[in-house]
């Protein structure tokens, strides 16, 4: 399987949704649009994570929700369909701290009927207080950031938490309320075997989840855990084992009845990630927050990342892009394949103004006889076969 995963939250987002000529931008300015608010703070950094986070700055919690408020204020007025507080570790604030913010986006934001609102936590910073507070402030859907049940899996990740306690989490969140609860986790670990991976999967499939993630592990430049793979110390499943291992996972999770909608992703039937499928299907969306990223209008643009800047005020970095068509067409096309449905042709004309085979026409042709690819009521989609040389298939569309 050689299309790697990347944490939903942020480095999908920032690959997201574009408009298209021939009313492809009207199409997208008459839907409501999804809200990202991110939360750059955590207890400890992760040794895979680069992402941007900070530590130690408890002092900063309160100002860096009043700016939050006062960016999301430039947006008065504006319907969202699905929100996503995401991090860093937005369940290191505060109880009160949350509430506000839950609030806030009440307050400006036109929320639409049945919205998805998702808050991202950790084990070890949230309690059944908190718990209890987000769903109260109206958080519907909750995403946990277990990773693995293996506490040696999870030392080596650099995660405050133990297996015990993400466990117990899970069924805190449950006993407050919460319906809707997802959790993250990850394969090709360090030191992570084939059974240690089946007896995660066993452990999650006990709980009252509605939705798994489940992402290989990507080692990142300038991670501690980089450093260590330079000097030859993890033990990283090679690629062959990190396919059987994506192989295995989707087995399991199918038999335990979380069907697989897109790559990484697998939930019970009818609760799919709404907001996580806005980037897939590039739509438009609002990223509030140190370096949250947006697509509106035609234009991807980001905050800046210093968290003193972003206080102050001087929020907008120079990171500012509008898309050509072709790279509009290219990411519909390599964004949409990751779904397992793939892409709905009718939307493509109706964004691009034209017919994908009148474009693609040879290519598809070429990769359905080959049974890479197949078409089925209206969408074009990825066989069995053909996810697992995904990539390779995929680039061909970008000539």
């Amino acid at each position: 399987m050689t299309m790697k995963a990347y944490p939903s939250d942020v480095c999908v987002g920032q690959r997201g949704g574009f408009a298209g000529g021939h009313g492809g931008t009207a199409l997208l300015r008459s839907l409501p649009r999804g809200l990202y608010i991110h939360i750059p703070f955590c207890v400890q950094k992760c040794r895979y994570c680069d992402f941007v986070s900070y530590c130690g700055k408890e002092d900063d919690y309160d100002a860096y929700i009043d700016a939050l408020i006062n960016e999301m204020r430039s947006y008065a007025g504006t319907e969202a369909d699905t929100v996503f507080l995401g991090g860093g570790t937005p369940s290191i604030l505060s109880a009160a701290q949350l509430e506000r913010l839950c609030g806030a986006v009440f307050d400006i934001f036109k929320l639409s009927s049945g919205f998805e609102f998702t808050a991202e936590a950790n084990p070890g910073t949230i309690d059944a207080e908190k718990a209890r507070v987000l769903l109260n402030s109206g958080v519907n859907r909750l995403s946990l950031g277990v990773q693995s049940f293996n506490d040696a899996e999870l030392r080596t990740l650099g995660r405050i938490h133990d297996a015990k306690t993400a466990y117990n989490t899970v069924l805190a969140a449950a006993d407050a309320g919460f319906e809707n609860i997802s959790i993250d986790l990850m394969t090709a670990l360090p030191g992570q075997s084939m059974e240690s991976l089946m007896n995660t999967l066993n452990i999650a499939a006990e709980l009252p989840l509605k939705h798994i993630s489940a992402y290989s592990l990507i080692i990142e430049d300038g991670t501690p855990l980089a450093a260590d793979y330079e000097m030859g110390l993890p033990d990283i499943p090679d690629e062959d084992s990190d396919r059987d291992m994506y192989a295995a996972a989707k087995s399991f999770l199918e038999s335990r009845g979380f069907y697989q909608y897109e790559i990484s992703n697998y939930a019970r039937k009818g609760y799919e990630s709404r907001h996580n499928i806005k980037y897939w299907e590039c739509r438009e969306y609002i990223g509030i927050g140190a370096a949250a990223h947006s697509y509106i209008d035609g234009t991807r643009f980001s905050n800046t990342a210093s968290l003193e800047k972003y206080m102050s005020g001087d929020r907008l970095s120079c990171e500012r892009e509008l898309l050509s068509e072709h790279d509009m067409i290219f990411e519909f096309i390599i964004m949409g394949m990751r779904m397992n449905r793939g892409i709905n042709e009718a939307e493509f004309r109706l964004r691009f103004g034209t017919d994908i085979r009148e474009m693609y026409g040879a290519l598809l042709n070429r990769f359905e006889s080959g049974g890479f690819i197949e078409s089925a009521d209206g969408y074009i989609r990825f066989t069995e076969k053909g996810r697992d040389v995904s990539n390779s298939i995929l680039c061909e569309f970008a000539e």
